[in-house]
């Protein structure tokens, strides 16, 4: 079953932090369905999974957790666990939630290619494919090949339209889009409302769109690091970008400008940077800049993947740059350290995957510029999700969005009416 079928597509989202483009006409619940999405939030995080527990956990009647468990399996979002525990006398079933109750659409847009998946409600990859489109080629092109590719997930995992819970789509930062050439340098058409408009009436369910770096360090810090209370995560490729997640929540600006640390000013840099400034990060070690400096030695490489190949194969000048653009940027994360003192911090991106020697960089200059206590506590490491970080961020703020507990009980309303 969907969550999101009743809902109004085009309603006004309830939270700008998340960029919901879509949102449900909320109901008031009725008594006998009130409480029903707090109940399945309780088994779903595995907080109460029997019915004593949840009776206890709620302050309610047995009899009141019965009738909402009657309701919540009927309709697929919890299940016998299978479970049960020893005891004397008649032991009590075990309720779980069904992340195959239904499903979530999402994409990790790139400057030159686009990775789409379909998930189920836990964020479980089911089908995964990557698309090379230039965003260049226009904000058309890539709705177009994103309609194209959802469908063509859907039937693939054999679902349909119906059980679609939302769409989450990560897309470059503004800065980014308009360095780019052509149909991609006005960043007024990229807007969230603007993409997530034909998608709505296609699918019809909330579009979320953010930016990709804070899917990529939602979806790390919910799956590798669970526990940790702040962490960082840095997108490392043709731009320098960051995102931070601070007790599980993205951390957001007003202007939708934080994390552009490839922006920093570098001591001694002045060439000309897209975002009219002079000298910063981005123009001494962002993929593009990197670039520029091999093809000066003679190399034929024009973005930060053969930047990232050429030092893989081995090649001394394109090692040095990784390790040098290492080194650039940890200076500049060593500052962000002192302000926010990560537990974790993550890197992502062609330049993190180009070898040891960009790592290597970023250690030098932390332990040479961040203060010791939090250079030596903190976890540097590559993404250990991959290319997968941003579809699986953006398929767990559908999830989190959309199973929300008044959400649910909305939804139950909305159907109790008709």
């Amino acid at each position: 079953m969907s969550i999101q079928r009743p809902y109004g597509a085009g309603d006004e989202a309830d939270s700008n932090e998340q960029l919901a483009m879509a949102h449900a006409v909320m109901r008031i619940p009725s008594p006998r369905i009130a409480r029903t999405g707090e109940l399945l939030d309780l088994i779903r995080r595995e907080v109460a999974v029997t019915t004593s527990e949840l009776a206890t956990k709620m302050g309610v009647a047995r009899s009141t957790v019965t009738e909402r468990l009657e309701l919540l399996t009927r309709h697929g979002l919890v299940v016998p666990a299978g479970e049960r525990q020893a005891g004397r006398g008649r032991p009590p079933a075990r309720m779980a939630f069904n992340p195959r109750a239904g499903i979530t659409l999402a994409a990790q847009v790139g400057m030159s290619g686009t990775l789409v998946a379909v998930s189920d409600l836990a964020g479980e990859i089911l089908w995964l494919t990557q698309v090379q489109l230039d965003l260049a080629e226009g904000r058309d092109a890539l709705e177009t090949m994103l309609e194209k590719q959802f469908t063509a997930g859907l039937a693939e995992v054999g679902e349909d339209l119906s059980r679609v819970h939302g769409i989450g789509i990560g897309m470059p930062g503004d800065i980014e889009i308009a360095a780019a050439g052509n149909a991609a340098q006005d960043p007024d058409d990229w807007a969230a409302h603007l993409i997530s408009r034909r998608l709505q009436g296609v699918f019809h369910c909330p579009v979320f769109v953010d930016r990709d770096v804070n899917y990529l360090a939602l979806g790390e810090q919910r799956v590798s690091w669970p526990v940790t209370n702040m962490m960082l995560s840095v997108k490392a490729g043709t731009v320098i970008v960051c995102g931070l997640v601070v007790d599980g929540k993205v951390v957001r600006a007003t202007s939708g400008l934080f994390g552009e640390i490839g922006h920093s000013k570098v001591a001694g840099a002045d060439a000309p940077c897209t975002c009219g400034g002079r000298g910063c990060l981005n123009t001494v070690a962002g993929g593009a800049a990197l670039a520029a400096q091999l093809r000066e030695q003679g190399h034929d490489v024009h973005t930060a993947r053969e930047v990232a190949q050429l030092a893989k194969q081995g090649v001394v000048a394109a090692v040095q740059a990784v390790r040098t653009a290492g080194v650039r940027i940890g200076e500049v994360v060593a500052s962000a350290m002192n302000l926010l003192n990560p537990e974790v911090i993550t890197v992502w991106g062609y330049l993190a995957d180009a070898g040891d020697q960009f790592l290597s960089g970023m250690y030098e200059a932390i332990y040479k510029d961040a203060l010791p206590g939090a250079a030596n506590s903190v976890v540097l490491e590559r993404s250990r999700l991959g290319d997968t970080a941003g579809i699986r961020g953006a398929a767990l703020t559908v999830i989190e969005h959309t199973l929300r507990p008044e959400v649910v009980d909305s939804y139950f309303t909305a159907l109790a009416e008709g």
